[in-house]
C-alpha cells in the first residue's frame, strides 16, 4: 500500500472512531427526541443525564413518571446488535429489561415492566391510546420478534382496564384484563379473557407477519338491561346471543 492510501485509509479509520465516539458519548436528552417519535409523542423522558451509553431519566407518560436508568453493551454493537439494559432509576426491583435489537430482530429478556395503556394503545391509532387508561404490566422471560423464527411467550395484565367511546357514551370498565403472548414463526397472538367490570370478555388477538392485526372478542355484560351499556356496545359490535361480537382488524402504527 501507498503513502498516500495508508494515510486516507488513517483519516477514514480515525474520522469512524470519532463518529462512534460522538454518538456513544451524545448527551442522554437526545433520547427524548427518539422516544417521542416512537410512541408518537405519548411516552417521553425527561430529566435524562448521562449520555446515550449510560445514563438516567424519567419516562414519562400523562403524570406517571417512572424512574428509570439505562446501559448500552459495547459488544454486541459490533455484530450490529444494539443491547440495552433497563433498569429502576430509583433502585426498586422493576421496571426491569433487557433489549435487544438487530436488523430484523426485536428481543426481550428478563421483563418486568408496568407502563399507562394509553402507551401500549398508541401502537394501534393515536385515537386508540386517548380512549384507553389503566396500567399494563409486561411480563416476560424470553421472547423474540424475527421473521419466519419468532419464539417465546409474555405475560400482559391490564389493571383498571377501562375504554371510552366517542360520543360522550359511558366508558366500559373492564375490570382486569390479561393475555400471554405466544410468538410462533411469524405471528404473535394469545387469547384474551377478563375478571370483573362492566362486561365479560372472551377472545382472542393476533399480529400477522405483515403487521396486520386482529382482535375477535364476544363480550357479554353482567349486569343484563343496563341501556347506557348496551348503547355503547351497539357502536362497536353486533348483537350476537346474550351479548356482542365485536371484530377489528388494521396495521400496527
Amino acid at each position: 500500500m501507498t503513502r498516500g492510501r495508508r494515510a486516507v485509509v488513517h483519516f477514514v479509520g480515525v474520522a469512524i472512531t470519532v463518529a462512534i465516539a460522538a454518538a456513544w458519548l451524545a448527551p442522554a436528552a437526545l433520547l427524548d427526541l427518539r422516544v417521542a417519535h416512537a410512541t408518537g409523542g405519548i411516552l417521553r423522558l425527561a430529566d435524562a443525564d448521562g449520555t446515550v451509553r449510560h445514563g438516567h431519566g424519567n419516562a414519562v407518560a400523562g403524570a406517571t413518571r417512572i424512574p428509570i436508568a439505562w446501559h448500552v453493551e459495547f459488544w454486541p454493537l459490533l455484530r450490529g446488535v444494539v443491547r440495552i439494559q433497563l433498569a429502576s432509576g430509583s433502585g426498586a426491583g422493576t421496571p426491569r429489561a433487557t433489549i435487544a435489537i438487530g436488523t430484523d430482530t426485536l428481543a426481550f429478556h428478563d421483563v418486568d415492566a408496568t407502563l399507562p395503556a394509553a402507551v401500549f394503545a398508541a401502537a394501534f391509532s393515536p385515537i386508540a391510546a386517548g380512549s384507553v387508561a389503566g396500567e399494563i404490566n409486561l411480563r416476560a422471560n424470553d421472547i423474540e420478534w424475527t421473521p419466519g423464527s419468532s419464539r417465546g411467550t409474555a405475560h400482559l395484565v391490564w389493571n383498571a382496564a377501562r375504554i371510552a367511546f366517542a360520543g360522550g357514551t359511558v366508558p366500559l370498565d373492564l375490570g382486569e384484563v390479561r393475555t400471554m403472548v405466544t410468538a410462533d414463526g411469524n405471528v404473535l397472538s394469545g387469547p384474551i379473557g377478563n375478571e370483573g367490570g362492566d362486561v365479560a370478555l372472551r377472545g382472542e388477538w393476533t399480529i400477522g407477519a405483515q403487521d396486520s392485526v386482529r382482535i375477535a372478542l364476544h363480550v357479554t355484560p353482567r349486569r343484563p338491561g343496563s341501556s347506557d351499556l348496551e348503547r355503547a356496545l351497539a357502536t362497536i359490535g353486533t348483537a350476537d346471543g346474550n351479548g356482542w361480537r365485536i371484530e377489528w382488524r388494521g396495521p400496527l402504527q
